[in-house]
């Protein structure tokens, strides 16, 4: 399976309000057609983040893992 770094950009990027407004149609494009460039479906995701802070290092594992939310100041409808 392909291993992609993306980037998040400004956190809840694609819900923000940017000037020019069409900032991020490349990137969720992009986004959009990831999946149809695999050969098979992936049975597992892995994800790493440096934007956790825990005394350890440390893995969460869940076949329904929950949100985490690391960043704050944005708008309340990202």
């Amino acid at each position: 399976m392909p291993t992609w770094f993306i980037p998040h950009g400004g956190g809840p990027c694609f819900f923000m309000d940017w000037n020019p407004p069409r900032a991020w149609d490349r990137m969720a494009d992009f986004l959009k057609g990831l999946a149809a460039t695999l050969q098979a479906q992936p049975r597992a995701i892995v994800m790493v983040s440096a934007h956790w802070l825990e005394g350890s290092f440390s893995v969460t594992c869940s076949t329904h893992p929950e949100l985490i939310f690391d960043y704050h100041g944005f708008p309340p409808h990202t």
